[in-house]
């Protein structure tokens, strides 16, 4: 990083004094006339004073020269390349966009229509009393019928027997221990 800047420096001090040799150069080349000469071409007023107050009416001819001198160059100019880089830039594209269309179906529809039929109006009819309904005989048909049977119901029977259910009776024990004498006592 160090050695960067002090190249960059020396650099600097370099270009530095090669400007100011070749701006005195400069000033050899184009040193033709006086300054207020220079002024008086720039703004127009040559005219009046070469030819005087009054002026003359023949034009003068300008004579223009061109003096080419080599300056060498103190230190090496980079040259920048402009390349051409490709660059996307958006553009409108035509699109067709998917819109949704209703298509209608054609479904049967079933409407109920009414048409007229014939039918026949009722008429009186004449009945003759009493009205004869057909009798089937009478037939008699045996069908079991249930009848009544005697079953024993079971019944409890006592038997005077005595009868020994074992019980555990808590009873208490009593244990003597033994208590050794003192010789002594």
């Amino acid at each position: 990083m160090k050695a960067f800047i002090v190249f960059t420096m020396a650099l600097a001090l370099a270009s530095a004094k090669a400007v100011d040799s070749s701006n005195k150069e400069k000033r050899g080349l184009w040193d033709l006339g006086s300054a207020q000469h220079d002024s008086y071409e720039i703004y127009g007023y040559d005219h009046q004073q070469s030819h005087g107050y009054y002026g003359n009416d023949y034009a003068e001819k300008e004579v223009k020269q061109v003096i080419t001198k080599k300056v060498p160059v103190p230190y090496p100019v980079e040259v920048e390349k402009h390349v051409p880089v490709e660059v996307k830039v958006p553009y409108p594209v035509e699109v067709e966009k998917k819109v949704p269309v209703v298509v209608e179906k054609k479904v049967p529809v079933y409407v109920e229509k009414k048409y007229p039929v014939h039918v026949d109006r009722p008429y009186p009819v004449e009945v003759k009393y009493p009205v004869h309904v057909p009798v089937y005989q009478k037939e008699y048909v045996e069908v079991p019928k249930p009848y009544e049977v005697h079953v024993d119901k079971p019944y409890p029977v006592y038997v005077k027997e005595p009868v020994y259910v074992e019980k555990p009776v808590p009873f208490t024990v009593l244990v003597k221990k033994e208590h050794k004498k003192p010789f002594f006592g």
